[in-house]
């Protein structure tokens, strides 16, 4: 299978009313998910970008996180954990999504999908794709979706390009794991990740055709907590916890 990274979900309650600190990380509308009640703003950084959701219609939401598609989604997991802020769940992007899900199927992995979907903006815009669930119910920390986008990767980045911030490239997702061995097991055969470092703490995983760096930590509270951003203006590293997350900005050496 082709993964990479593609974007990590931050769950911000009010969302319309958010900035960060200083404007740091500059933040564009997205679109609305009508068939959950949740809408999203954006932060573009190079190929990725964080996707900041909220919720309009809480009662939608729960009712579509009892359905068997529903429980496994990217947006209900924002009910399930009783709608406390922070990164909820990331997701990885494929160019043949019906690849991946028989790659799982032939390794007896159960899933959910694809589904299609689509977010419209102010304009009535739409855009579309498809995502695919892991749902095996073993895992400790929610896993990472798939995406399929319906524009290809080069039409993306040439019409996002005025976006991106230049200064930024996401290098770890730090996730904390009750059950470190269960969980990195599960990635590498859900995935096909490998590890490159691993520590009494900690197991360090990648992607075969990505450079981001998965460290799966020892912790009682599972679930993604940390995203380590490199910054080339930066002269020391600094953090921003913010909104049930944490930002960590590092130089490049």
């Amino acid at each position: 299978m082709e993964l990479k990274f593609d974007h990590i979900i931050h769950y911000i309650n009010q969302l319309n009313q958010f900035e960060f600190p200083g404007k740091l990380l500059k933040l564009h509308n997205g679109g609305k998910h009508h068939q959950f009640g949740t809408y999203n703003q954006l932060s573009y950084i190079n190929g990725n970008y964080i996707e900041l959701l909220d919720v309009e219609d809480k009662e939608k939401l729960k009712k579509v996180a009892k359905t068997e598609e529903g429980r496994v989604s990217f947006a209900t997991k924002i009910a399930q954990d009783d709608f406390n802020q922070g990164f909820k769940t990331i997701c990885l992007r494929t160019k043949n999504i019906e690849e991946v899900k028989a790659t799982l199927q032939k390794k007896n992995i159960d899933v959910i999908g694809p589904v299609r979907m689509e977010r419209e903006n102010k304009k009535g815009d739409k855009v579309g794709w498809q995502l695919l669930y892991i749902a095996d119910p073993s895992y400790n920390v929610k896993p990472p979706f798939f995406i399929q986008w319906d524009e290809s990767e080069a039409y993306k980045n040439e019409s996002l390009k005025d976006l991106y911030q230049k200064q930024f490239s996401i290098e770890t997702l730090v996730v904390s794991s009750e059950k470190r061995n269960l969980t990195v097991d599960n990635w590498i055969k859900w995935y096909d990740m490998k590890v490159v470092d691993e520590t009494d703490t900690y197991t360090d995983l990648i992607l075969a055709d990505d450079d981001i760096l998965f460290r799966i930590e020892d912790g009682k509270d599972p679930g993604y907590h940390t995203l380590v951003i490199k910054d080339s203006e930066a002269t020391s590293p600094y953090s921003i916890i913010i909104r049930g997350a944490k930002y960590r900005f590092e130089p490049i050496n």
